[in-house]
């Protein structure tokens, strides 16, 4: 009996197997046996948090916090998630990130905290698609200053808005839900 294991060992060995799952190619170096087909990928994690969360078209995550907040911390409540305000990019993660944020009026990764009239994503993107309300961005009409975009939720269109980025511009601004991506 024994002898049968061992020449069963040495047809196995022969055609490259290992008895731990992994494979020897024919230039004799190990690869580790391949994932299980149900494992996740590496970096993937599961698309949770906030007070609700959806995948995105481009299978990124969205996830929403509702309760108002200044720009600073919504930037920082990202970080902490591992991510950062939303990237509407194109028409696609817009369209699904209205839908998303409901009624909220929400920050999004937008602002022209730089450069006045020159708004730039979170990473540093040029804006290239938009969706600013009619007659937006406007900066408060000059009386101050709306340096960070939000989905106006609050409005039917749902469209952008430059807004306050706290509220020591304008008391009743500033203070918004924010809705984060990784």
């Amino acid at each position: 009996m024994r002898g049968m294991w061992r020449a069963a060992l040495l047809v196995v060995a022969a055609c490259g197997a290992r008895v731990d799952g992994g494979v020897v190619d024919g230039a004799g170096s190990d690869t580790p046996p391949p994932p299980p087909i149900d494992a996740p990928p590496p970096d993937g994690r599961p698309c949770t948090g906030g007070d609700a969360a959806m995948t995105a078209p481009d299978g990124s995550c969205f996830v929403l916090f509702t309760t108002p907040s200044p720009h600073d911390q919504a930037v920082a409540g990202c970080q902490a998630l591992g991510g950062h305000l939303a990237l509407l990019e194109n028409a696609a993660l817009d369209a699904a990130a209205e839908a998303f944020v409901g009624t909220n009026d929400t920050f999004i990764g937008l602002d022209d905290l730089d450069t006045e009239a020159t708004f730039v994503w979170d990473d540093g993107a040029p804006l290239v698609f938009q969706n600013f309300a009619l007659n937006e961005p406007n900066n408060g009409s000059g009386s101050y200053e709306e340096d960070c975009a939000i989905i106006a939720g609050a409005r039917p269109t749902k469209q952008w808005d430059d807004r306050p980025c706290d509220p020591a511009a304008l008391p009743t601004a500033g203070l918004y839900a924010y809705l984060c991506q990784f």
